[in-house]
């Protein structure tokens, strides 16, 4: 399906200064936006001892603070916040009202001139507070009582618009006002869980005479491991098997340890057990081991005296292991490197500035009131900090205005961002699902240039069940700043990307892939329990990868990729044959004269071979990329699927397609394993020909392989190399004339060797 968008990127140019300083500043990469801040502190000498609250207003934005009972002296210490650009009236009323009837009699007010408000600048301090006597209904002032106020002009670095209600934000519900506000957050440091466990001692088993089935159960948490049967069938087993967890700081949990012994049936016996707190284990930060220890194990049911001393014992080595990196993202999109022990963190080596700008044509994500809109906001993550911005309600083109800042540890990391509906402002919602808008944008910092500003509008993709489809495009700047010199960027690229002990004791893809999906549910239910919390389905969409589902689309795309990368050998197999078929003579002839010049003077051909590869590289400085990568819709094939391969991509996992969908999808992918069957089936019989060479399965095509063996022994001893390869290659590059159409000889021998395919059932 062609697609109906253009899912180019483009490049913008936003009102901002970040260009003319490489100094890293609050307000470089984004345009700034003025807002009027309103804090409402306290009041005092009321007439009246009732409910009380603040309402503050200007033209068409009012909001009220909350209700304090049962004083004259209500504090309230609330900020509210008004888009300057948005205000159509002149002037702030600020009103101080009783409930004591449905209409909230007004007690006293105030009213501001928005043109007589000071301007906070950056870098002041926090303006001071001011009494101000309330005006009655005559209009006199003092009578109603005092109320202490802070009125200013500040921008989005203020220090009060992470506490403010905005304005904007009115319709949200005053408990979920914290969930559009924004908000730094940071993962917790996760560690690897290892748990060696080498054999069990003087274990006491029910039926001395029946050989004991024992394992070990490491339990922790909601997560369970178990070690395999020993195959030592005794009350002393070995087992010498490691298993492993992910745990978070701060640690709350115990590790329990238990020694069991499965009788079949599902009956187990319970032989003993040990609880450890994940707190109280050793940590290992630097590469030497920790030593084994051997664990008492308490018997259940049994309560063992003061004088008991006979106890099984369990023979393990547990320790939080710092050395390793713990994967929380897949591997080729991740945004931190380090180990988790805090004295393997390598040094800081620049910086990252990223200024969120705005969004432009985001797609109505939902319904209210009868109107389609978005409550959008944007999340950014880099390393252990994520980045939140306040939810802008009811509006398809928000503006932000954020700048961010990290620390860069690798440059060959990713930074992520992504862009989501906030469906939980109002009172019913409860935990409604924020949704993503679009596919999470990845950059790669290795491919940025030092030092330059990034200026983009960056298109939000979606895949929907009948194709892809635009949501939107996402405003940004992004600068690296690399604080390092020459010599250490070399010296970056010259070391391994993981901690060392990830090579010389690796683990498996599967083993790093379970360890990752307990990283992730560590990261997404901690940041859960912040306030306001970045909610689960947030964090798995921009730490998950694809999930395990099959898609011809992104089958023909890497099949597609291949072939890029193998194209300049078709290019060079094309190129060869012009020359042997004489396609161009004068072409043909400067060509053997030089490979002529090759053969005689051969200690040149290997420099001559790099200096053609610096060349290539120095030609391709002056044509390279300067755009950021983004969305190739040739590449991911979007043109060439069809709806029912949507819907397959799209499907959940397990399937929830009807029956007749899920039979049309396996008849199609047997003819696709029978092609690729066929192909593994071809390879496997040229390897076998090649194999029977040697095998003498038949005996002439081998004595004719011996013979020529035989021949080119004595001629390559006799006839000088050189003169050897010069002949052949003008064997290769002789005229057309004298050529053949018919396959050369080794071939045709080649091609009568048999194989095992007869053998196949």
């Amino acid at each position: 399906m062609p697609p109906k968008h253009d899912f180019s990127l483009r490049e913008i140019k936003p009102n901002i200064d970040g260009g003319k300083t490489l100094t890293p500043n609050m307000l470089t990469l984004v345009e700034p936006l003025y807002f009027v801040y309103v804090k409402v502190v306290r009041a005092s000498h009321l007439p009246l001892n009732q409910a009380t609250y603040v309402e503050v207003k200007s033209g068409n934005y009012k909001a009220t603070t909350k209700y304090i009972q049962g004083t004259l002296a209500p504090i309230w210490n609330q900020v509210f916040a008004f888009n300057k650009d948005r205000l159509q009236a002149k002037t702030i009323e600020i009103s101080v009202r009783g409930k004591v009837s449905v209409t909230n009699e007004i007690i006293g007010s105030i009213e501001v001139g928005i043109g007589d408000i000071p301007t906070r600048l950056q870098g002041d301090s926090s303006l001071a507070p001011q009494w101000y006597g309330l005006e009655d209904k005559n209009g006199v002032s003092g009578r109603s009582g005092n109320l202490m106020l802070a009125i200013w002009v500040g921008n989005q670095v203020d220090d009060a618009f992470s506490l403010a209600w905005h304005l904007d934000a009115a319709s949200v519900s005053v408990d979920k006002v914290s969930n559009a506000r924004p908000q730094v957050y940071y993962s917790p440091r996760l560690w690897y869980l290892k748990i060696k466990v080498n054999g069990a001692q003087d274990l006491v088993v029910s039926d001395p005479n029946r050989k004991p089935e024992v394992y070990v159960k490491a339990t922790l948490g909601n997560k369970v491991l178990k070690t395999k049967v020993s195959k030592n069938k005794g009350v002393n087993p070995s087992w010498n098997e490691e298993l492993m967890f992910v745990v978070a700081e701060p640690f709350e949990d115990a590790l329990i340890l238990s020694v069991e012994d499965d009788k079949g049936d599902n009956m187990v016996d319970y032989l003993g057990k040990c609880v450890k707190p994940v707190h109280k284990i050793t940590q290992r930060l630097l590469p030497p081991l920790p030593s084994e220890e051997i664990i008492n194990l308490e018997r259940y049911g049994v309560v063992e005296g003061p004088m008991e001393k006979f106890s099984s014992k369990l023979r393990v080595t547990i320790y939080l292991d710092g050395v390793y990196h713990v994967f929380d993202e897949p591997a080729l999109f991740s945004t931190d490197l380090k180990a988790s022990s805090p004295k393997l963190t390598p040094g800081k080596v620049g910086d990252l500035e990223l200024g969120i700008l705005k969004a432009e044509g985001l797609v109505p994500m939902k319904s209210k009131n009868g109107l389609k809109t978005t409550d959008a906001y944007c999340v950014a993550k880099y390393g252990p900090k994520w980045t939140r911005t306040s939810t802008v309600v009811s509006s398809l083109e928000p503006k932000w205005m954020k700048q961010y800042q990290w620390d860069v540890l690798d440059p060959c990391t990713v930074i992520a961002i992504g862009v989501f509906d906030n469906n939980n402002l109002q009172a019913g919602d409860g935990w409604a699902t924020d949704r993503l808008i679009g596919k999470v944008i990845r950059i790669r910092l290795s491919t940025l240039e030092f030092g330059r500003i990034y200026k983009y509008a960056y298109p939000l993709v979606a895949l929907m069940p009948d194709g892809v489809k635009k949501m939107g495009e996402l405003h940004f700047t992004l600068r690296f700043i690399y604080t390092k010199g020459s010599g250490d960027k070399i010296y970056q690229y010259t070391q391994p990307m993981l901690p060392k002990p990830a090579y010389t004791d690796p683990m498996s893809v599967y083993q790093i892939d379970s360890l990752r999906n307990q990283a992730v549910r560590h990261i997404a239910m901690r940041l859960a329990r912040a306030e306001p919390p970045l909610r689960r389905e947030v964090v798995e969409s921009m730490l998950s990868g694809r999930g395990p589902v099959w898609s011809i689309r992104r089958g023909k795309a890497n099949f597609q990729r291949v072939m890029e990368c193998l194209k300049f050998l078709k290019t060079a197999l094309i190129w060869l044959d012009d020359l042997r078929q004489w396609k161009n003579s004068r072409t043909t002839i400067v060509m053997f004269a030089a490979f002529s010049v090759f053969v005689y003077y051969s200690e040149i051909i290997i420099p001559s071979f790099f200096a053609f590869l610096f060349l290539k590289a120095l030609h391709n400085y002056f044509k390279r990329p300067r755009d950021i990568l983004c969305l190739d819709t040739n590449l991911s094939q979007v043109e060439s699927v069809n709806t029912l391969d949507w819907q397959e991509e799209l499907d959940t996992f397990p399937s929830s397609a009807p029956f007749e969908d899920l039979r049309l999808r396996y008849d199609r992918l047997r003819a696709i394993g029978y092609r690729i069957e066929e192909t593994v089936g071809d390879l496997a019989t040229q390897l076998e020909r090649f194999h029977a060479i040697f095998s003498w399965r038949d005996r002439r095509a081998t004595l004719i392989f011996t013979l020529f063996c035989l021949v080119a022994w004595i001629m390559f001893y006799l006839v000088p190399f050189r003169l050897l390869f010069f002949l052949f290659g003008t064997y290769l590059m002789r005229s057309p004339r004298f050529r053949v159409t018919l396959p050369p000889i080794p071939q045709n021998v080649f091609r009568r060797l048999p194989s095992r395919d007869d053998c196949l059932l």
